[in-house]
């Protein structure tokens, strides 16, 4: 009972997206990526599809520019494939590393005069919704938001996930183990980067309204450097800039309360890496 409902709230947070604003689609982006950190049967699935999964190869033939000179979004025939660009593309959005607004006013104009955003939500989410949905039995929604109610058949015979996944799982425990903690890794990395990027743009804020000398120099130069390594994901260099903040701020008393903030969730994702590493 447990497992379904984790599945349950996973596919409650897609179709909080699937019905949400555009204003607020960011803030349900990070919850959907929070409720599949939380559900082992999704983790196993998509990163399933994500060993098989070249990710930039695919993510260049998913975005182009088409003859006329217009951008479009081409999604992948394969199911896995579909369910590996948009966790992708989900966890790039929510790291910073794409620009929402400029993603959905870029790629998802359309001819029919369907709202850009309503159009991502219908060419990519719906179906990443629906892929992940079907494979534990549970209803597909249609491009209205509505449900579908499976046949007779489906409600007896539920559709199971990959047998031989499974088995395999089974077998070596380890290798499901090792995929799953390397896909909670990558999320709570993005989710690390996203708040010390949030926080390098608050620094130089605060920077700019301060008299210029040579720390306030030096500080603007650790924030820049912050924040181009949380845009990479970079931990290493994330970490790194925030010591050289850390001991370069002494001082500055306006920014003491960022920097606490700066050091808990740096700091905090250091010691969690060391943990189980250990």
């Amino acid at each position: 009972m447990k497992n379904n409902g984790s599945l349950e709230n996973f596919i409650s947070a897609c179709d909080e997206l699937i019905t949400c604003k555009f204003l607020i689609a960011e803030t349900k982006i990070q919850k959907l990526l929070g409720a599949l950190a939380s559900t082992p049967q999704v983790y196993e699935l998509v990163s399933e599809c994500m060993e098989q999964f070249n990710r930039d190869r695919e993510m260049g033939k998913a975005f182009v520019q088409e003859a006329r000179g217009n951008f479009v979004c081409v999604m992948p025939t394969e199911e896995f494939k579909v369910i590996a660009l948009v966790f992708c593309t989900l966890a790039d959005i929510n790291a910073g590393k794409i620009n929402f607004n400029d993603f959905i006013k870029r790629f998802f104009e359309n001819d029919e005069g369907v709202p850009r955003f309503n159009h991502f939500i219908e060419v990519m989410i719906i179906p990443f919704r629906n892929l992940i949905a079907e494979a534990f039995g549970y209803p597909k929604i249609n491009l209205g938001g509505k449900k579908e109610e499976p046949v007779a058949e489906e409600k007896t015979e539920p559709k199971i996930i990959d047998f031989e996944l499974e088995k395999r799982l089974l077998i070596i425990p380890s290798i499901k183990n090792t995929v799953r903690e390397e896909l909670s890794a990558r999320i709570t990395l993005s989710q690390t980067c996203q708040v010390a990027q949030r926080i390098g743009g608050q620094l130089l804020e605060i920077l700019d309204t301060l008299r210029s000398n040579e720390q306030v120099e030096d500080l603007k130069f650790l924030c820049y450097s912050l924040i181009m390594a949380a845009s990479d994901d970079d931990f290493d260099m994330v970490r790194g800039a925030y010591l050289g903040l850390k001991y370069a701020c002494k001082g500055v008393k306006p920014i003491k309360y960022l920097m606490r903030e700066l050091e808990e969730a740096v700091e905090g994702f250091y010691r969690e890496t060391l943990d189980n590493n250990d």
